[in-house]
């Protein structure tokens, strides 16, 4: 095989295995799922040193290893194939046809679980990354560490998340292989439906009314004009050790745990928010409150008829959101609109269901292929 000149989005491929918490493999008896949609795919290395010195002498004594830090982060556009946190997040649990173990499930919940990672590099002269790639790089037993899901005005809906964990080995050979991509056994990967901003549902719940986002005076809906929707969470994953062992045994989540949810939306008449010091009111007897608890549930529509149950993706964050910042920008002699951000936040909750397509394990593994491909 000649040597690459390149890599480019056609020459490479992502395969994940979801693990249970000790990193041990379970889908399938070892086949992986390919995930469809993906924009990009990054990787950082971190070797972590520490230095000895010693009396007597200036220049260093020893410059001790410490275990190896692997992030990698993915970007997949919203497409109406199962999404990567659930994918990340099986653990042990099994995947029916249209149901995912952890569909529906709270975070805390899946937290443990962990999931391995490949990365295959074919030729740059390939139409397809199918079959066996020249060379391909494993990280094991990888954790969960944040996830963001922005719906954008302009553009497609997308998600990211990115995995840590202190195992990256490089290899080649036969031992990975994929098969989603084979344009020679007819396998051409199609999008159910890509999520833009029409397919945001009607059963959206947004965090509107009083200490929240205003209902524009006149309007014959009740929604605010929505420009972008932003979700996201940092897990952190701190490590613990063990005295005979060099690598940590696990890596927790310290909740609690911050979900952040922001909404952007055109000015019409004022972000209508107060935030009152209360300075001529007495201390006793009384509740000092500018906010309120609020509800926001974000719900996305595939071919599925809106206010139906089939072809949607909900990321619920439940009933206890607060406003904690809110930014009137724009407007100006540039012509621009005005715009306000409206930011929230809650700790611990968040609940992803998936239904119709983006419940369908046949878009991602290619032992289960269906009509998904044309």
């Amino acid at each position: 095989m000649p040597a690459n000149n390149r890599i480019y989005y056609a020459s490479q491929a992502v395969q994940l295995l979801p693990c249970d918490s000790e990193a041990k493999n379970h889908f399938g008896s070892g086949s992986w799922l390919t995930p469809q949609g993906l924009q990009s795919v990054g990787m950082t290395t971190n070797f972590n040193l520490e230095q000895v010195f010693q009396l007597g002498q200036l220049e260093l004594y020893d410059n001790l290893e410490g275990v190896p830090e692997v992030e990698v982060t993915l970007n997949k556009v919203l497409d109406g194939t199962p999404p990567l946190y659930l994918m990340c997040t099986l653990g042990t649990g099994t995947w029916t046809t249209t149901s995912p173990y952890n569909n529906g499930k709270e975070l805390a919940e899946l937290v443990n679980n962990r999931v391995s990672f490949n990365l295959g590099i074919w030729p740059d002269n390939v139409v397809a990354a199918t079959g066996n790639p020249a060379h391909y790089v494993t990280c094991s037993g990888m954790y969960l560490s944040r996830f963001s899901y922005t719906l954008p005005v302009d553009g497609n809906a997308t998600e990211e998340i990115t995995l840590v964990g202190n195992n990256k080995v490089w290899n080649s050979g036969t031992q990975m292989q994929v098969d989603e991509f084979n344009p020679s056994s007819g396998k051409t990967p199609t999008a159910p439906n890509v999520m833009r901003r029409y397919s945001f549902d009607t059963g959206t719940v947004l965090p509107t009314g009083t200490a929240g986002i205003p209902i524009p005076s006149g309007r014959s809906i009740s929604r605010p004009y929505v420009q972008t929707i932003t979700i996201s969470a940092d897990l952190g994953r701190e490590a613990i050790n063990e005295l005979g062992s060099f690598a940590p045994y696990c890596r927790y989540v310290n909740f609690p745990l911050e979900v952040t949810s922001e909404f952007e939306v055109i000015a019409s008449d004022g972000d209508y928010v107060n935030a009152d010091d209360f300075a001529t009111t007495s201390g006793c007897g009384k509740k000092f409150t500018n906010l309120e608890n609020k509800e926001v549930k974000v719900i996305l529509c595939g071919t599925g008829t809106t206010g139906s149950s089939s072809d949607k993706l909900m990321l619920d964050l439940g009933k206890r959101n607060k406003l904690t910042s809110v930014n009137y920008s724009g407007g100006d002699t540039g012509g621009g609109n005005a715009t306000i951000s409206y930011s929230f936040q809650t700790f611990t909750k968040f609940v992803m269901t998936a239904s119709g397509t983006f419940a369908d394990i046949a878009h991602v593994d290619d032992t289960a292929d269906s009509s998904f491909y044309s």
